[in-house]
């Protein structure tokens, strides 16, 4: 979650201070005090010297005097605030309101209150009314603002701040708060730019620097995001989070070495720092050196950390309910329930699941939603939006919902939120799609795997129980666009050349894939390589994917490097390309199913884990069993052989799409009846 101050505002006891009622000059002490009024004197006069006991009592005589009195309620309310009385406080503002609905003071504190205990959705309703008697009541519009947006409502925060004053104009909190609204709305060029004029007005506070390099990061400006995290480091060298965005930057470069370097450093000064590992795991999952075993610990390690910040329920709802004769409620927790890969793999299932087996509820823990979020939406069942919930908040919400069976499909992955399977919400708890290693997390049971991406033998590797899908443990959707994209002939027919291609992502585009590479374009003179997706925004990048090329000896003229376009121009620039060559030991997923239904075939290199074999289980899938490499020398030797053979490379190409779309790879009811048959398997191995 984005710390949203950069340093104190106004001490609470300034925001809260009300004094209601004349305070005025303290009774004489002969006189016999009768009225509330004149006990509310005194009591001020009490309170503005700070005497929180004596004015305590000033206040309860005045509501024993006339118990209409909302504002000796109101004060004494404030009174025992300050004393950290908190409930007393709360009967008593409770009461000031019942009394005078239109008392903005109690209602701010009552607000207080609820945001002190993380009720930021009763503190919303409070300051929200608060506002509403008293518009002009600055310092509770901002602390609205800070509500919303810790209730992962930025955008209504961001209405709120346009209606009026929240922070002073032009101040380092306004432009930092600004940005980020903007963060998590995912707009990260505004975001940049609000972080950049809070550092002009403040360059030397970390927090500052550290949301620039992720809005930075976020918009491909990796070595801008590098040079602020360094210059962290110049006033604050243990700053676990600078060298968590630097390994994050050094990631995305695909300078995989320097980031485990960073990563390990954060860990470092702060060992119990979960993103962090979080990454540090994904990274390692990139490698091909990176052993099975040694994975293992290290996520082992993770899980042990989240346990012990975790109290594990040990009974639930859904095991009080009758067993038969009703479909098991399963859950699936994931922040990428929108236009993402897992959302792109999830569609063709979900719509295909059975109602009297399954009843799907989402908890979706991502802030912003998109066109395909609202599709996403319309076929679970039940739909939670839970990005402002704590773990803790978290776990509770998915125990009371009486879940079955609960999914995790992020693993190591963006804004996971893993941590809450440590506190075991339900019976069972499973593994699948999003990620391709185990989690290390002690309380998941399963993890779904198909028999070609893990051998049985590996069960050593997991900390999960696996179980094995009957054919595969991906189910792609065919691509929905606007216009109809046809499968083009092959272009090397009427261009006289082969043209390879890549769709990753820089991340994934190892030094060992260009040696690679460089040795399949040394052997064809008159190849060339396209490289799409690459970010050609800023020029850093760019000369630095060029020395990338050259360290690898492929000749930068032979390469043609392709921006991010929109989707449907994405697919149809497959129609330019002859085969896609896979990376490793990271290969493709979402563009290996989308070159399939292109037409164009993806020669991948297999491995020796359920991510490394990830091509190899697709491309079995469709039948290409002949597209998998077993080493480096057979990779090339199959690059040579598939484009030396110009006529049979354009019959697969023009029968691959009908091809892929009656494999297993794209048959979203025969996987949905094996996916319900595992969900149901492994309840009633749990109850055993």
């Amino acid at each position: 979650m984005l710390k949203w101050f950069t340093a104190k505002f106004e001490s609470r006891k300034e925001g809260l201070k009300v004094l209601k009622g004349n305070s005025g000059e303290a009774p004489n002490h002969a006189v016999v005090l009768v009225t509330a009024d004149e006990w509310r004197k005194r009591g001020n006069a009490l309170l503005g010297d700070e005497n929180l006991s004596d004015a305590e009592q000033c206040y309860r005589k005045g509501i024993a005097a006339d118990p209409t009195d909302a504002i000796c309620y109101s004060n004494l309310g404030y009174v025992l605030f300050e004393q950290r009385r908190w409930v007393e406080a709360e009967e008593m503002l409770k009461q000031a309101v019942e009394l005078n609905p239109d008392d903005f003071d109690a209602y701010y504190m009552l607000a207080t209150l609820s945001k002190d205990r993380d009720e930021w959705l009763q503190a919303i309703v409070s300051y929200r009314r608060a506002l509403e008697i008293k518009p002009d009541f600055d310092l509770c519009r901002r602390d609205l603002c800070i509500a919303l947006a810790q209730s992962g409502q930025p955008k209504e925060a961001q209405l709120v701040m346009s209606q009026g004053p929240a922070f002073g104009a032009d101040s380092v909190n306004f432009h930092y708060f600004s940005g980020n609204l903007h963060l998590e709305t995912g707009d990260y060029g505004a975001a940049a730019a609000s972080f950049s004029l809070a550092k002009q007005l403040k360059p030397d506070e970390a927090v500052i620097l550290f949301n620039l390099s992720t809005a930075q990061i976020r918009l491909g400006d990796h070595f801008s995001a590098l040079k602020n995290c360094k210059a962290i480091l110049s006033f604050e060298p243990d700053n676990a989070q600078a060298y968590a965005n630097m390994a994050t930057a050094y990631q995305t470069l695909g300078e995989r070495d320097l980031a485990i370097e960073c990563y390990r450093k954060a860990l470092e000064i702060n060992p119990q720092y979960l993103y962090v590992h979080q990454n540090l795991l994904f990274d390692l999952s990139y490698l091909s050196d990176c052993a099975p075993a040694d994975y293992l610990s290290e996520a082992k390690s993770y899980g042990k950390q989240a346990s012990s910040r975790a109290k594990p329920f040990t009974s639930w709802l859904s095991s009080k309910l009758p067993k038969t004769n009703r479909p098991l409620r399963v859950g699936f927790v994931s922040a990428d329930l929108h236009a993402h890969p897992v959302g792109l793999f999830l569609i063709n299932v979900l719509s295909a699941l059975d109602p009297a087996r399954i009843t799907s509820v989402a908890y979706s823990s991502r802030v912003t939603e998109d066109g395909f979020t609202e599709r996403l939406k319309k076929l679970f069942v039940e739909w939670r939006s839970v990005s402002f919930m704590t773990d803790k908040e978290l776990a509770e919400e998915i125990h009371s919902d009486g879940i079955d069976v609960l999914v995790d499909l992020s693993g190591h992955t963006g804004q996971t939120r893993l941590p809450v399977f440590a506190w075991r919400p339900a019976p069972v708890q499973v593994s699948w799609l999003g990620y391709w290693a185990s989690t290390g997390v002690a309380e998941m049971d399963y993890i779904l795997v198909d028999k070609t991406s893990v051998h049985e033998d590996e069960a050593k590797f997991y900390s999960e129980t696996l179980w094995f899908l009957p054919d595969t443990r991906l189910c792609f959707s065919p691509p929905i666009t606007q216009q109809p994209v046809a499968v083009n002939g092959l272009p090397a027919l009427h261009k006289g050349y082969v043209t390879y291609a890549s769709y990753q992502a820089l991340n994934k585009i190892s030094d060992a894939t260009l040696m690679l590479w460089a040795r399949v374009l040394e052997k064809v003179p008159t190849a060339r390589l396209r490289m799409h997706g690459i970010p050609l925004t800023h020029e850093a990048t760019v000369a630095d994917v060029k020395r990338r090329l050259a360290l690898a000896n492929l000749d930068v003229d032979r390469v043609d490097l392709v921006g991010r376009v929109r989707r449907e121009e994405y697919l149809r620039s497959y129609a330019e390309v002859d085969m896609v060559l896979d990376t490793f030991p990271y290969p493709g997923g979402t563009t290996t199913a989308e070159a399939l239904w292109m037409g164009v075939p993806t020669l991948t290199l297999t491995g020796n884990t359920l991510l490394a074999r990830q091509g190899e289980s697709m491309l079995h899938c469709v039948g290409l069993h002949d597209w998998v490499a077993r080493s480096e020398q057979d990779y090339v030797r199959k690059a040579l052989d598939k484009t030396a053979d110009l006529d049979r490379l354009a019959g697969l190409r023009a029968g691959l799409r009908a091809k892929a779309l009656a494999s297993s790879l794209f048959d979203g009811t025969r996987f949905a009846r094996n996916l319900e048959d595992a969900l149901e398997g492994m309840a009633k191995a749990k109850e055993r």
